[in-house]
């Protein structure tokens, strides 16, 4: 009995584990162009083909990167929440007061959901997010919101033991808030539009800090 000849999916495993940089290049590209599909096309509209004509690429050329619509969509919004969280690390760790902390984390999510726009507002904007979203996918951005929440929550507290805040609501509550009105941007911004990212972050930490911050507060 002749060899039977591999399938899509056991070449594109093989050509994962061979790494190759050319593969991981053309992946990237496709991840890319989902962004600019769903803008066009809307979520239900974005098909493999819309996906492949905004990549410049056939739909053979794009199944053979990706089984199916889904699994271009998970790795997209997993790309972005991978960034989010790095942004928030970096502020994490740079050792600057609570105050600038609180701009600088509402600055990294703002930015990250400019820079992968529109995908990461699918959680917020859309019922049905089943067909895209899996439970490991939920997981991971339900996860990314609660550290979040908890990272604002650390530094609210850090912030009210310094005498450089003084919160109307408990800490946790507060960080609840705060990352409210960062979702709640999914319903009215885009890229491209009269504010940029860094200026509605800028513009709703001001208008937070200016509400908490006490005067004569160390610096």
């Amino acid at each position: 009995m002749g060899k039977r000849p591999p399938t899509l999916a056991m070449k594109r495993t093989a050509a994962k584990q061979k790494g190759r940089p050319q593969y991981g290049a053309k992946r990237a590209l496709i991840v890319k162009a989902v962004g600019p599909a769903l803008q066009r096309h809307g979520l239900s509209g974005t098909t493999i083909e819309a996906i492949a004509n905004v990549a410049g690429l056939d739909r053979a050329t794009v199944y053979y990167y990706f089984p199916d619509k889904s699994s271009i969509f998970r790795e997209a919004i997993h790309d972005g929440l991978a960034e989010l969280t790095a942004g928030l690390e970096e502020v994490a760790a740079s050792g600057t007061t609570a105050e600038v902390k609180i701009a600088a984390s509402m600055r990294a999510v703002m930015s990250a959901y400019e820079k992968h726009y529109p995908q990461l507002y699918i959680f917020f904007t859309n019922g049905d997010r089943s067909s895209i979203i899996d439970a490991n996918l939920n997981s991971e951005i339900v996860a990314s919101g609660q550290r979040f929440e908890e990272f604002v929550e650390t530094i609210i507290r850090e912030g009210n033991a310094q005498g450089i805040f003084q919160t109307p609501l408990p800490p946790k509550v507060f960080a609840k808030a705060i990352a409210g009105m960062l979702n709640g941007t999914a319903r009215w911004f885009a890229p491209g539009g009269t504010l940029s990212a860094d200026q509605v972050a800028d513009g709703m930490s001001r208008m937070i800090l200016n509400g908490v911050l006490l005067p004569g507060r160390p610096t």
